[in-house]
């Protein structure tokens, strides 16, 4: 049955009814579950037991992380090389990190870290196959070749660069991030394991599954969706938002840390990748169109996580019943959470957010079509500055 949108001035089109025919990819193999890292070494071996660069962000290493990872996954003499990045990684270094991957005859990849970890293991896969600077690959299917072959082991539950054919890079200076993506650039394997998320403090465990959360709901105003990525999306979004008050009430007491809590932190890490399969598909719209300024000093998820209660409402017509139910449990979580809706002031500078929104793909993905004020009333709303004197 067709449900007749909130607002009849506007139109909900279900997905998959249209012109276009529905597209739907997933080829990353995905090993999920309880002492799944012990697993990394056979994962590496369905590969032909190539040698191994392995890339992780450097804060991993900092905390004693890194190691511990390394050793359940029982890879010793296959890892020939470990370059170290940081978080916010920009293409220079990325070029020296694959130039050291280079000299080490490196085969595979190994990505360890969040999302801007992995992101910046998959420019080196590429860049090892790739000859050419990172950012002339920008765009989409640039890569003459396709990239070595990646084992991505995530350390938050939230970006899902682990199972995602994109990668983004932070280039200073410009309007926007640099997006790289293309049929083959992601993972060969995902290996998701609560078990690397028991020592990751409050903010990180929200800002990243805040993150996963829009690109579940984003898939569902895209106009890219269709059946598949609805099924993705609607089920993903539903996990996170149950799964994440229990997940980050273990930080607190405890319970992540003692490992008391890995039930609920595996359904977020399986749930942030099963988004990313979605917003994969369906592709992004608005949340991560303004999201995608440099001039915004503030991790990706927290942005994200202001903006999405603000660009639901903007989309809450334009979707069907159950996207319109995920949405009005927003604020029961936030409140919950105790996350704002709205930017600290000085933090968020709208013209440069609509800017960086103005002709990019994410924006014309998004089903409700945007005029510059109506962005500018929305991130209003959302705290962000907005300096008339300056323009």
């Amino acid at each position: 049955m067709t449900h007749a949108p909130a607002n009849p001035g506007r139109a909900y089109v279900p997905a998959a009814i249209g012109t276009e025919a529905a597209t739907f990819r997933a080829t990353t193999r995905i090993v999920a579950g309880p002492g799944a890292l012990a697993r990394t070494r056979a994962e590496v071996e369905r590969l032909g037991s190539p040698r191994l660069v392995v890339v992780a962000d450097r804060s991993l290493d900092r905390v004693g992380l890194l190691q511990h990872i390394l050793s359940e996954a029982r890879l010793g003499d296959l890892v020939v090389e470990t370059v170290l990045t940081d978080v916010d990684p920009d293409p220079d270094p990325i070029e020296a990190a694959a130039s050291t991957a280079r000299a080490a005859n490196a085969q595979a990849v190994l990505a360890i870290g969040g999302g801007s970890g992995i992101s910046a293991a998959k420019a080196v896969a590429l860049l090892l196959t790739n000859h050419v600077p990172v950012r002339s690959l920008e765009g989409v299917d640039k890569a003459t070749a396709p990239p070595a072959p990646t084992i991505a082991i995530p350390t938050t539950a939230g970006s899902g660069s682990e199972v995602s054919n994109a990668l983004v890079l932070h280039d200073p200076g410009r309007v926007r991030e640099i997006t790289i993506r293309g049929d083959g650039y992601e993972p060969h394997t995902a290996v998701l394991d609560a078990a690397v998320l028991r020592g990751l403090p409050t903010e990180p465990l929200l800002f990243a599954a805040l993150d996963a959360i829009s690109h579940a709901l984003e898939a569902t105003w895209a106009r890219g969706a269709n059946i598949f990525t609805d099924a993705c999306a609607l089920r993903a979004a539903s996990e996170l938002i149950e799964t994440l008050p229990r997940a980050v009430s273990g930080v607190a007491d405890g319970r992540n840390a003692a490992g008391g809590n890995d039930p609920a932190l595996q359904r977020l890490l399986e749930a942030s990748a099963l988004a990313n399969l979605a917003c994969g598909n369906s592709g992004l719209a608005l949340v991560h169109a303004l999201s995608c300024s440099p001039a915004v000093p503030s991790p990706h998820g927290y942005q994200n996580g202001v903006l999405l209660p603000h660009v639901a409402a903007f989309n809450r017509d334009v979707v069907g019943p159950d996207a319109r139910d995920l949405i009005d449990r927003l604020p029961g979580l936030y409140d919950a959470m105790r996350f704002p809706t709205r930017f600290p002031e000085g933090i968020a500078d709208a013209d440069a957010m609509i800017a960086a929104s103005s002709g990019h793909a994410f924006r014309a993905n998004n089903r409700r079509e945007s005029t510059d004020d109506e962005l500018r009333d929305l991130l209003l709303a959302a705290g962000a500055d907005y300096r008339p004197a300056t323009r």
